[in-house]
């Protein structure tokens, strides 16, 4: 692979091209991974409001009926519900886990087995999350570079 970059303070905005014989997992994952950087989700702490990099969130869940958005110390609310999320990341690094949590796979440490047949996953900052039975194919493939939806 051949990588060119090309600096020039007059350019307004930054530009990718992908030029490719052909698109294949490895590069629709890093497809992926460039379209975040255009993403910027609200979050909520005492009547402020963030834009948070998608990239800086670890994951997302849903206790009570309101959403929040986790950093690697922070936390968030958000006025999203998490389906209308999952709607607006299914081409990112995110991937729901359960029904009440999305996680980044890109901070994702590792998975291990848990029981009745769940898997747990281990974040970079050391949370975990269990992932539930009729999520594990979308993981897999999402890891896999696949698309999940």
């Amino acid at each position: 692979m051949k990588l060119t970059i090309q600096q020039d303070v007059s350019i307004p905005e930054t530009e990718v091209i992908l030029r490719c014989p052909v698109l294949d997992a490895r590069l629709e994952s890093l497809i992926s991974h460039i379209r975040q950087y255009s993403f910027v989700l609200v979050g909520y702490q005492e009547q402020r409001e963030f834009h948070l990099p998608l990239e800086s969130i670890y994951y997302m869940d849903s206790t009570d009926g309101r959403t929040f958005l986790y950093q690697k110390d922070q936390v968030y609310q958000c006025r999203e519900t998490l389906a209308a999320l999952e709607g607006k990341l299914c081409q990112t690094t995110f991937v729901r886990i359960s029904k009440s949590c999305i996680v980044n796979t890109a901070f994702l440490q590792h998975v291990e087995p848990h029981f009745n047949h769940r898997l747990k996953a281990v974040l970079k900052n050391g949370e975990q999350l269990i992932i539930t039975r009729s999520y594990i194919d979308a993981l897999r493939r999402k890891l896999k570079g696949g698309s999940v939806s």
